[in-house]
């Protein structure tokens, strides 16, 4: 089985003139979402996005996102239990110490760390080396203009979540880390193709991707099912917001929304009539993992 590939988390993406990123509007009763695949690092290619998205956004009664990540005040990093050069090979750490002189990280600092935060580190380096960055991701740039219009926000899970979900993992992490290791040279590659599939909103290469990109089973349970579920009960009985009614854009990454068990399947097993409204065309490109 492939490990995981830390894109997963990542996930780059952007809109062109004749196609769009996949958006679908689910409704049932008196509330209606219009949900958006996401990204959460990206660059001003990306902008502006879909005119319908927007214009949804200015007449909605709030934005939702997987987790307001300006607000992090009193957050808590859990206690180390093993640091990254206590769960890699001798070649690994090779290979790490050859990554932090690439990005111009400091190596030692990085095997004293924990696993998932030293896999977080190369990841974010990575994405500022291909020339992406998280203060044009998606999940921002509608934080902002959502901000701007003065419409509530709505977090599915806060920061303090993801943070103990990172840390839950086994060995803190290890193999959050060893992919980010191990598929560091053939990121460069998978990152371009993945733009320009979401950009083409190209339904088709994003489950190819989340595919060859496999994860283990707990890891996919943890990061993908364990929270689609919690967020599929959340958005049914419409508990984050002040009344079980209203309009609202949702944007969560783009692969909670595509493969088995996604969100999108999830509230129509709940009653949601779920209809995609983006347009989409092929992107032409192919994963080579």
């Amino acid at each position: 089985m492939k490990k995981f590939c830390y894109l997963l988390l990542f996930i780059l993406f952007t809109p062109l003139a004749q196609a769009e990123p996949l958006y679908w509007q689910a409704s049932k009763g008196k509330l209606t979402y219009l949900l958006l695949g996401s990204v959460h690092v990206g660059d001003q290619s990306m902008y502006p996005l879909p005119v319908n998205v927007t214009t949804f956004l200015k007449h909605s009664d709030g934005l939702v996102v997987e987790t307001d990540i300006r607000s992090q005040q009193n957050i808590r990093f859990p206690a180390m239990k093993v640091t990254t050069e206590q769960v890699l090979s001798d070649n690994n750490i090779r290979e790490l110490k050859g990554i932090a002189g690439l990005l111009g990280l400091d190596a030692q600092q990085l095997l004293m760390a924990s696993p998932w935060v030293t896999a977080l580190t190369v990841q974010q380096k990575q994405i500022e080396y291909l020339g992406y960055r998280a203060q044009d991701g998606v999940d921002l740039a509608l934080l902002g203009q959502a901000s701007s219009l003065t419409k509530p926000i709505y977090s599915l899970e806060s920061v303090q979540f993801q943070i103990d979900m990172l840390a839950s993992l086994p060995n803190d992490g290890e193999e959050l880390l060893t992919s980010a290791i191990e598929q560091f040279d053939i990121n460069e590659e998978a990152a371009h193709c993945l733009i320009k599939s979401w950009q083409n909103g190209d339904k088709q290469n994003l489950e190819q991707f989340a595919t060859l990109a496999e994860m283990s089973p707990q890891m996919e349970e943890v990061f993908m099912h364990q929270r689609n579920r919690d967020w599929a009960d959340k958005l049914t009985q419409g508990s984050i917001f002040p009344s079980n009614s209203g309009n609202y854009l949702v944007v969560v990454g783009a692969l909670h929304l595509i493969g088995p068990d996604n969100l999108l399947m999830l509230l129509e097993s709940r009653g949601f009539k779920v209809t995609q409204r983006s347009k989409s065309q092929v992107a032409n490109c192919q994963f080579n993992f």
